[in-house]
Parts: C-alpha cells; sequence; structure tokens
C-alpha cells in the first residue's frame, strides 16, 4: 500500500529521458530530497533473469540499458531507487519483446511515494515457515554465464496456504517467480545479493522467513 506520492516524475519541459550514467545532481523530489541510483531486475521466458544499478538524472525518465538479450516475448523490468531521505522509494515498471537481439535499452518511467505500514491481527497460532538453505552455484561467473540459485523451505504445520516465494536482487524485487529455483544470467559485471523471501500466507510481520545469499558476476 502506497500513500503519500511525491512529485517524482515531473520532469522539466522538453526534457528527455535520462540514460544509464548520466546522475548529475539526480533526480529531487522535494527540498533536499532527490534519488541518485536505482537497481533494476529483468525476467523473461525460460526462467530467465538478470539485474544490474543504473544511474538516475534529472528526468523521471530513465533509459536502462539492456544489453543483447534472447529473443523472447513477455520480458518485464522492475526497477527500485530509495530516495535521500531514507523514506520515499520510487518504481518503475516496463514490459517489452525482444526480437533479433533487440532492444539494447528500455525506457522506464518512475513513480515515488512513501510505503506505508501493513497492522494484521490473527487470534490463530500459526507456525511460521523457515528458509532451511539458500546456495549460489558457481558464485563467481564470466558475462554469460549462469548461476544456479537454488534454495529448500519447510513449513511444519502447513497452513494457512502452501509455501510461496519471493525473490529479490540488490533490492529489487523479481516479478512473482512462485519458485525455490531460478537460473540467473550474468549481463552485467559486478556482484550481486539473492534474497528469497518464503510465506505460508500469514501476513504477521516477521512470519515469512528471509535469506540472502551473494555471486560475482566477472568481466571475461
Amino acid at each position: 500500500m502506497l500513500i503519500g506520492l511525491a512529485a517524482c516524475g515531473q520532469s522539466a519541459s522538453g526534457s528527455s529521458p535520462t540514460p544509464a550514467g548520466e546522475v548529475g545532481s539526480g533526480l529531487q523530489l522535494a527540498p533536499g530530497v532527490t534519488v541518485t541510483e536505482a537497481t533494476y531486475a529483468i525476467s523473461g521466458p525460460n526462467d530467465f533473469f538478470s539485474a544490474g544499478n543504473v544511474g538516475v538524472g534529472e528526468s523521471a525518465d530513465l533509459v536502462v540499458p539492456v544489453g543483447t538479450l534472447p529473443q523472447g516475448s513477455g520480458y518485464e523490468l522492475s526497477l527500485t531507487a530509495p530516495a535521500s531521505d531514507g523514506q520515499t522509494v520510487c518504481n518503475g515498471n516496463a514490459v517489452f519483446d525482444v526480437t533479433d537481439g533487440n532492444p539494447k535499452s528500455v525506457n522506464v518511467h518512475l513513480s515515488c511515494a512513501v510505503p506505508s505500514g501493513d497492522v494484521s491481527v490473527s487470534a490463530t497460532l500459526n507456525i511460521c515457515p523457515m528458509i532451511d538453505s539458500l546456495g549460489a552455484s558457481p558464485n563467481d561467473v564470466k558475462l554469460g554465464g549462469t548461476i544456479a540459485l537454488t534454495s529448500a523451505a519447510h513449513d511444519s504445520d502447513a497452513s494457512p496456504s502452501p509455501l510461496s516465494y519471493k525473490w529479490a536482487i540488490n533490492g529489487a524485487p523479481l516479478p512473482p517467480q512462485m519458485q525455490p529455483n531460478l537460473n540467473f544470467v550474468c549481463s552485467q559485471p559486478g556482484t550481486f545479493n539473492f534474497t528469497l523471501s518464503v510465506s505460508d500466507g500469514d501476513i504477521t510481520p516477521g512470519c515469512a522467513d528471509t535469506l540472502s545469499v551473494s555471486a560475482r558476476c566477472s568481466a571475461p
């Protein structure tokens, strides 16, 4: 649930989308509140997913370089950018197809808001799920290589719902994958932090178990 929509998305007249790396002073949301960097995740057909970082300039419209991706339909890019006040978060999404190795970049528009907390009260006893293991193999691969993410989890009372899985890369949530294992394709050099959250449907804060693992994509 989001409240308090900020002025993110209001760019100067005639301004153009900001290419990656052209950070400048960042996107100003309010006096003293700026956004300078975003983390994005890409999911696609055949369990493809990847991630990276992109600089945020003075416009709320970003040009995110995605490089050459396998041909397919239904790719989705999800982008998250925290503001300097530690409260406001900007998000953006784009759905696109890849034909003949294109596009090389994707346009994404940022919308910003302050997340509100959810309050829940439950009188039913529930045993929360636990993640037993989370691994990344290999943990250092060259660009174009694949990192296999594997996990195991259990729910002792198998209620109130079957286990569901949510993944995030460097803090950017992936579109719902609902599976314990993923293959990550290295398309950008750097160290990536993969976070898995497993829930049994109980929305009580802290009931979903979370675990992280890191791996590195190295230049050839």
